[in-house]
């Protein structure tokens, strides 16, 4: 899932001017599209939700207002200018994919109070035997695998502690050690495109899975896994070796893997509740891949049962209190609001319009040369969109609307953004993942640049040469 961000709103991270301005822009756009005589091809409807769409990417770039807020009171527009009515939107708000992610939440903040990622950590320490390129794979893929069905940012947390540990105990220097590089660079990253892998990965997953929905095109678990898994892997591969190349990890010092043995061997065996926490997450994955055949195994009720698991006397590994805390309720409330608002761009047929004048041409280029074009743009505008789920919630429809010019590629145009926004492997100052590692003053925003460049360029090749193939290849 999608990291847990900070206030977007907030005074530390944007200057007040900044935010005024972009209040003021998104307004006078706001108004100049619904007083403004409509365009030729357009209803006053579709006007007015172009209007709405170019101001929620001003207020989402901006930063103007927490990205809950500005989706919330965006939405409640709507009903003014007659692009939908109130009832509608009451009844559509959140749908499933507000409660999933709610769910997912729980299950998160669930397994980490268990010693999971401690015991993760010792194997691979155990297995590697010091190899420092075993030791950058082995944690960089089990992150990856991992932050596919939980949190992004819990699973970079639950991994950053293990890592600081042996690194400060083998007295490797911030600033000086290539395998301490590696490894809080490779980190983020990891935790990042592994939210590609399954919709539980992240909450931009189930806003694309929504608004495609809403084209009639369901993507079911299996299929988004299947489709999606070999790039978020393949990516992950690309960039530890990229980082080994560059910043050549020294082996881990004897004492380091001792000190990561005896922690491990501190725990003991599993104890009851740590079983049925496994036990528990094991099963509700099992279902969600089950559900493909199953329609009545809802992926939503499967995350939500286990969550309610997780309270069970007997179990107890979350509280109310600790939901909440867990909870990143702006991207929460982001999550149920977005689909309705953006979706009425297409609905009224804005986008479409939209599309029709700026990319009439697109239906003459091959399919590699649009996905390529796709690739650079949406990667590269993404260091001005400050979290994943607000990356699909602007570029999805507009992917939507170029498939439709374009006469096909409806989905995988759409998961290019998703890709996007979770495989940031340049991003630092606008990305919370890399700010939480950067912190340790392992590496330097020079550094993730370096790392991350090569594969990036080497990925918007690979999808736009194979992906759009790849995803046809189940029926979609």
């Amino acid at each position: 899932m999608a990291t847990k961000v900070s206030n977007p709103g907030g005074k530390s991270d944007n200057s007040f001017k900044k935010r005024i301005l972009g209040f003021i822009l998104a307004a006078v756009i706001i108004a100049f599209f619904t007083i403004c005589p409509p365009f030729e091809g357009l209803s006053e409807e579709a006007m007015a939700s172009i209007g709405i769409f170019i101001g929620a990417i001003i207020l989402f770039v901006l930063q103007v207002a927490p990205l809950a807020i500005s989706c919330l009171t965006l939405m409640m527009l709507l009903p003014y200018f007659k692009i939908t009515d109130l009832p509608t939107i009451y009844n559509q708000f959140g749908g499933t994919s507000f409660f999933f992610v709610l769910f997912c939440f729980g299950v998160t903040g669930a397994l980490s109070q268990t010693t999971m990622p401690l015991r993760i950590s010792a194997a691979i320490t155990k297995v590697s035997k010091g190899n420092p390129k075993v030791i950058v794979y082995g944690f960089n893929f089990a992150a990856c695998i991992i932050s596919g069905f939980l949190s992004n940012f819990g699973t970079l947390i639950m991994f950053y502690g293990i890592i600081l540990m042996f690194l400060t105990l083998s007295g490797r220097k911030p600033g000086e050690s290539g395998l301490g590089r590696c490894l809080m660079i490779g980190l983020p990253m990891a935790c990042g495109t592994g939210g590609f892998i399954s919709p539980a990965g992240s909450p931009g997953n189930l806003i694309a899975q929504s608004l495609l929905g809403a084209e009639g095109i369901n993507i079911t678990f299996l299929n988004w896994f299947l489709m999606c898994t070999p790039f978020a892997l393949l990516a992950v591969f690309f960039m530890s070796f990229m980082l080994i190349r560059l910043f050549k990890p020294e082996p881990l010092p004897q004492e380091a893997a001792d000190a990561v043995k005896d922690k491990r061997d501190e725990l003991g065996p599993w104890d009851r509740k740590e079983k049925l926490a496994m036990i528990i997450i094991g099963v509700t994955i099992i279902l969600w891949f089950v559900s493909t055949w199953v329609p009545i195994l809802n992926t939503t009720v499967i995350a939500g049962l286990a969550c309610f698991l997780m309270f069970m006397p007997g179990i107890d590994l979350m509280n109310w209190k600790t939901l909440v805390k867990e909870a990143d309720w702006n991207l929460l409330f982001m999550v149920g609001s977005v689909a309705i608002t953006m979706g009425c761009v297409n609905s009224t047929g804005a986008m479409g319009w939209i599309m029709n004048k700026l990319f009439s041409g697109v239906g003459a280029l091959s399919p590699f040369v649009l996905f390529l074009i796709i690739g650079v743009v949406v990667c590269y505008l993404r260091v001005l969109i400050p979290t994943a789920p607000s990356v699909s919630a602007i570029f999805v429809p507009v992917m939507i609307g170029i498939a439709a010019v374009a006469g096909g590629h409806t989905t995988a145009l759409s998961l290019i953004p998703v890709f996007w926004s979770g495989a940031t492997m340049t991003l630092l100052y606008t990305e919370p993942i890399y700010l939480y590692t950067h912190g340790s003053g392992y590496y330097s925003a020079g550094d993730l640049f370096k790392a991350g460049l090569l594969p990036t360029i080497l990925l918007i090749v690979i999808m736009a040469a194979v992906f759009p193939g790849w995803v046809g290849l189940f029926g979609y």
